[in-house]
């Protein structure tokens, strides 16, 4: 499995990785084991990885570095750290569509839809 590190702490030798499958956020520890000349992964790294799920979390029982520090962004981007301009992603909700388009809806089964491409063709027209 492919995963990138979003944090680490080389005093501790810990991490915890974000992998690739999207499932639960693996954990690397002191008895993960690394190729000989591996040094401890960074956040943003991008590593393979074995991992089993335990009893309470999923632990990483070997890693390998595919490509240091290429994501080196992630770890503030996570935390909202970025420059990066804020989502065009919007709630769209049944109670912010315009008139004209409610009788539309009324016409046929209720359909999500994108307002602000909605409201844009209607200011057009």
């Amino acid at each position: 499995m492919i995963g990138v590190v979003i944090w680490s702490s080389r005093q501790t030798s810990k991490a915890v990785i974000w992998c690739e499958d999207q499932g639960a956020l693996a954990y690397a520890s002191p008895e993960t084991g690394r190729e000989d000349d591996m040094d401890w992964p960074e956040p943003g790294d991008l590593i393979g990885l074995d991992a089993k799920d335990g009893a309470k979390l999923r632990e990483v029982t070997q890693m390998w570095l595919v490509t240091p520090r290429a994501f080196p962004q992630l770890p503030a981007a996570l935390l909202g750290e970025t420059n990066r301009p804020a989502s065009q992603l919007s709630l769209v909700s049944s109670q912010n569509v315009p008139r004209q388009l409610q009788a539309a809806q009324s016409d046929r089964a209720v359909q999500p839809v994108n307002v602000r491409a909605a409201e844009s063709r209607a200011s057009v027209a």
